[in-house]
């Protein structure tokens, strides 16, 4: 398959940095997390003074950390391919295949946007905060729709680049 990177270029100037900072971003709150759960368990176990609210932390940092790595990993083709067929599909059965995971993937994602924005409104509009240190989940809500949003765009612009190229880049 050919790589993303040809199709954002042009126009688009280079939204690939854009998607390396906010997967550098996610790579920061990782780092962070790190770091939180390394001294949640030392505090614990050793001083007997749990952190109030880390696991609250965790998750919502998990769930930022996998939103912003989706973008740049589709971009970069780094996604698990399972290719024990591809030799007898042939490369317009490749060419299909691709195709019929972007759009599946585009059209699930877009659902998931929708629904997570219509969440992060909700959450915003009722003041929903976690249960024990009270952080607005719509923070959390919003950078998940962000990140959605973006896998769905870099999947729309693959698509039309596969498009563009056509099955000869599948030989």
């Amino acid at each position: 398959m050919a790589d993303g990177h040809d199709n954002f270029s042009g126009a688009w100037g280079s939204p690939e940095r854009l998607l390396k900072g906010v997967a550098l971003l996610g790579g920061l709150v990782l780092f962070g997390l790190v770091l939180l759960v390394s001294t949640a368990v030392f505090a614990r176990y050793v001083l007997n003074q749990p952190i109030l609210g880390d696991q609250e932390l965790v998750e919502i940092g998990m769930a930022l950390v996998v939103m912003a790595a989706m973008p740049l990993t589709t971009f970069q083709n780094g996604h698990i391919r399972v290719d024990i067929l591809d030799h007898r599909i042939g490369a317009v059965g490749r060419f299909a295949g691709d195709i019929f995971a972007r759009v599946a993937s585009g059209i699930v994602l877009l659902l998931l946007v929708r629904k997570s924005w219509d969440k992060m409104l909700d959450a915003h509009e009722y003041g929903d905060v976690t249960n024990m240190i009270e952080i607005p989940v719509w923070i959390a809500y919003g950078a998940i729709t962000f990140g959605m949003g973006l896998f769905s765009l870099v999947l729309a612009v693959q698509l039309i680049g596969q498009f563009r190229q056509g099955v000869a880049d599948y030989e």
